[in-house]
C-alpha cells in the first residue's frame, strides 16, 4: 500500500486504489482495548468523510469482543440513518465459526455493503467495483 494519501497512525490510513480512496484499518494482533480505540477513530473519520466511504479492515488474529460487536451494530444503524454510502471489505475471518459470527453481526447491524474476503486482492477488486 505505497499510495498512502493520509496517515492517522500505524494502523489507520487512507490509500488510493485506482480512482478510489480507501481507508485501511489494521486490527490484526490487537487486544480488545486497542481494537475499540481504532474502531472509534475509524468511525469518527467515516462520519466526516462525505457521502461515501470505502474501508478495508484486517481482523486477522484478533480476540472475540462483545463490545466491538455492539459498536459495529451501532455504527451500522448510524450509516443506514445518515445516508452515507459505506462499503467495507473485511479480511482475517478465516475460520467457519468467526465467519458465522461476523455474518450474523452484519445482518443485525443492517450493513448491506460489508463482505468477508480471504485475500487483499479480491477485497480491493470488490471495493473498486
Amino acid at each position: 500500500m505505497s499510495n498512502i494519501t493520509y496517515k492517522v497512525n500505524d494502523r489507520l490510513w487512507f490509500f488510493n486504489e485506482g480512482a478510489n480512496n480507501i481507508m485501511w484499518c489494521d486490527y490484526s494482533k490487537s487486544g480488545e482495548d486497542q481494537m475499540l480505540t481504532l474502531f472509534d477513530q475509524a468511525f469518527e473519520i467515516s462520519q466526516n468523510s462525505g457521502s461515501s466511504v470505502k474501508i478495508l479492515a484486517n481482523f486477522k488474529s484478533t480476540p472475540k469482543s462483545q463490545k466491538l460487536t455492539k459498536r459495529m451494530r451501532e455504527s451500522g444503524k448510524w450509516f443506514k440513518q445518515s445516508g452515507v454510502d459505506v462499503k467495507i471489505a473485511v479480511l482475517g475471518f478465516d475460520n467457519t465459526f468467526t465467519r458465522i459470527v461476523m455474518n450474523t453481526t452484519m445482518t443485525i447491524s443492517r450493513v448491506k455493503n460489508l463482505k468477508l474476503f480471504e485475500n487483499r486482492e479480491d477485497a480491493l477488486g470488490w471495493l473498486s467495483a
